[in-house]
């Protein structure tokens, strides 16, 4: 029997449906807006089609082949979050159905995404596939986050709109504050599954997405470093691998990088809390104003939106109409008269800024529990790899990435939506396939420890 605890055999993991998957990993981490595109008029509307779409279309025609062609099947630990995934996605485009060829354009643009997660159910068999899909990862925030760097430094060989502030990277700051969480989550992890061996990948996944979360700058992403924070050290004590070095080195990292994220947004912060009285106010409205302020204006635009329409929400849309929102306008300004008038929802269109009430007023309360019922099953499964995966294994890091990565998602979804062609959509559905697939491995790697 071969020794679990040798060194892996690299080159043995990577197939052909692997390098499938890595590509359009990295090719859906990519704003749909940066790549090069062109489109077509189909049913009334017009289709942007871009690199993103068709490495999705390659890798569900390798999905496929393996379900219909080659005799494989969803692993049965990763049936139940793959039946709540299909659920939900199947009621949101059903949903958009009713609003016409564009609504369900948007449906079929984020549920596309979902392939990436199908992908790592079929094709990530083993520990080692898992890792180096994770070393693609890193790669690709690396240098997400040297770009940020060096517009952050204001760089003269690279054109930067906002030096010395919060920096979006090439992906957006919640994306990038997400990602970099994710990776984060690998560094914090490794301090409590020493064992590991992958060598200086987690420290280089840590630093460069603790330098992330920082440039990032977006306070829902503190949400999600602590969600991660937390969901490592209670699996770490769940493990019996909790000690006091790991844990000290985790909340000093959680506090210096909560420190330096305050500091980018302290304006904004300062501007919020005059907003709600606290501090001198100012004489320009934006002053007393920050991003917090528009949230809070567009969760009270969608409240309203819900309670019209609590069942079946208005259907998925991406871009809310007019039609669905324009009567809320003045009681928004009334609710909120001290705003600045750009903070309102303007008649070309309703942006939704966060995911959960989003999921709320265009899915109702049939997608919301929808929603609900896929939340529970990939903590669930988390979880159990969480309990399962065996201790002092060199792959038992993997018991904390679900739990960890599941934190950063919930933490990236309070600050932004779910749209199709942005980075976060495929770090939904890279989390809920991460989540699906590890039970699988950690039952392979007891099998294998047994035989």
């Amino acid at each position: 029997m071969a020794d679990p605890g040798g060194e892996p055999h690299w080159r043995s993991a990577v197939d052909v449906p692997l390098i499938v998957l890595a590509t359009a990993t990295v090719l859906s981490l990519i704003r749909t807006i940066d790549q090069p595109s062109f489109s077509l008029a189909l049913a009334g509307t017009e289709i942007t089609f871009v690199l993103t779409d068709a490495a999705l279309a390659v890798l569900a025609g390798f999905c496929l082949h393996r379900l219909l062609v080659g005799h494989g099947s969803v692993p049965g630990p990763a049936r139940a979050v793959t039946v709540a995934a299909a659920a939900f996605s199947f009621w949101l485009v059903l949903s958009s159905a009713a609003n016409g060829a564009e609504a369900m354009t948007a449906a079929v643009k984020l549920l596309e995404y979902g392939v990436l997660a199908l992908g790592f159910v079929l094709f990530v068999r083993r520990p080692l596939q898992l890792w180096l899909l994770l070393g693609v990862l890193a790669a690709f925030t690396v240098i997400a986050v040297g770009y940020g760097l060096l517009a952050f430094v204001d760089a003269p060989f690279l054109e930067s709109r906002f030096p010395g502030r919060r920096q979006p990277s090439f992906l957006g700051e919640h994306d990038l504050a997400a990602l970099s969480t994710m990776m984060l989550a690998v560094g914090l992890a490794a301090l409590f599954a020493p064992a590991h061996r992958l060598g200086r990948l987690p420290l280089v996944a840590g630093v460069a997405g603790a330098i992330g979360v920082v440039l990032g700058a977006a306070l829902a992403g503190l949400l999600g470093l602590y969600l991660t924070a937390a969901a490592i050290v209670g699996v770490a004590i769940a493990r019996g691998m909790a000690t006091k070095r790991a844990v000290a080195l985790t909340s000093a990292a959680t506090v210096a990088i909560t420190v330096g994220v305050l500091t980018l947004r302290s304006g904004d912060l300062g501007a919020f809390l005059r907003s709600i009285g606290i501090g001198e106010r100012r004489d320009d409205p934006f002053g007393n104003a920050a991003s917090w302020n528009e949230r809070l204006i567009d969760a009270y635009v969608g409240g309203r939106i819900f309670l019209e329409n609590p069942i079946a929400g208005t259907g998925w849309h991406g871009l809310l109409p007019p039609r669905e929102y324009v009567r809320f306008i003045d009681d928004a300004r009334a609710r909120f008269p001290d705003q600045p008038a750009s903070y309102f929802p303007s008649l070309d269109g309703f942006i939704p800024q966060q995911t959960y009430d989003q999921v709320l007023y265009e899915l109702g309360i049939i997608g919301a529990l929808l929603f609900l019922v896929l939340a529970f099953v990939v903590v669930r499964a988390s979880m159990r790899v969480a309990r399962a995966w065996p201790r002092g294994d060199p792959d038992d890091l993997a018991a904390y990435l679900p739990a960890a990565w599941v934190g950063a998602l919930a933490g990236g979804l309070a600050g932004a939506a779910l749209f199709g062609g942005v980075p976060l959509a495929a770090i939904f559905w890279l989390t809920i396939g991460v989540a699906a697939v590890a039970p699988a491995l950690a039952a392979t790697v007891r099998r294998q420890q047994s035989a």
